[in-house]
């Protein structure tokens, strides 16, 4: 059942900007309304609509913080159809209106000293696909991070195209945890996406199937912030260099709020953003 749980978790962070009741959430697990709330407040100690609620919020904040996008506009894309519910439930949570967060965080952000070592750059790169599994571990909780033993478990048949593909993880809170935005303790349960990244054309094209704890993602070409780091415990200082890079430096680029990526090159580590324009 917790396997099932762990899709519910991800449809949830995958559909905050759409209306889509418990009962469409049931129907995709095939499992009844009741199954579906009692096994999600057992495992996350809420229920599905407020977990939802709580990453609406978070992302929210991530957009109000880090893009130019106006308030109605966050608002819909963060599933709230009406402005002046988004704006009370938003000052609910964080005891401030949108309108100052907004101007709090980026005063903070703008103000951090970039830290020095780093070159960040805007690069495109084409389709992209990731296999991932969802651990509720911070990053630093996982032994062998980086390593083909942890990155591929589960995965002893791996066909051979994909025995040349790139550790990676991705990092859906990562951008909420460093403007401090978290909703509430229930919504503090770390994620950390697990898995590689495919690239050569041979590889994307095999669709083998997969145990059902990891799935395969496919982002479409696009432009990425990208800071390149030696020591994962730099990831903190790369990725305040990005954003005030992209901050204080005009680009026709922002950040996009999706979840950022990180990928073990045979030299360094990579920090990837996603960018929109």
């Amino acid at each position: 059942m917790f396997n099932a749980m762990i899709r519910a978790e991800i449809w949830l962070q995958e559909t905050i900007g759409k209306q889509i009741s418990i009962n469409e959430l049931a129907d995709h697990l095939g499992y009844s309304d009741s199954q579906v709330r009692r096994q999600f407040r057992h495992y996350f100690d809420t229920s599905p609509s407020a977990y939802r609620d709580q990453r609406r919020l978070e992302h929210a904040a991530v957009l109000l913080a880090l893009t130019p996008k106006n308030i109605a506009q966050i608002a819909l894309v963060c599933g709230y159809y009406n402005h002046s519910s988004f704006s009370r439930a938003f000052h609910k949570h964080f005891s401030v209106s949108p309108r100052h967060f907004r101007q709090s965080i980026r005063r903070t952000l703008q103000r951090q000293r970039p830290p020095s070592g780093f070159t960040t750059r805007i690069i495109r790169k084409p389709q992209r696909q990731f296999i991932l599994r969802r651990y509720y571990k911070a990053p630093e909780q996982l032994k062998g991070l980086g390593t083909a033993e942890l990155h591929t478990e589960s995965l002893p048949s791996l066909p051979k195209t994909w025995t040349q593909t790139t550790p990676s993880i991705a990092l859906p809170d990562l951008l909420t945890e460093k403007i401090g935005a978290r909703v509430a303790p229930s919504a503090a349960l770390p994620r950390t996406d697990v898995g590689f990244c495919l690239a050569s054309q041979e590889a994307l094209a095999l669709k083998p199937s997969l145990p059902m704890t990891y799935r395969r993602m496919t982002l479409a070409p696009q432009h990425y912030a990208i800071t390149c780091f030696d020591d994962f415990s730099a990831l903190s200082h790369a990725l305040t260099h990005a954003l005030y890079q992209l901050l204080c430096h005009p680009t026709p680029f922002y950040i996009s709020g999706a979840a950022p990526y990180v990928l073990w090159r045979k030299t360094s580590l990579e920090l990837r953003l996603p960018l929109s324009e």
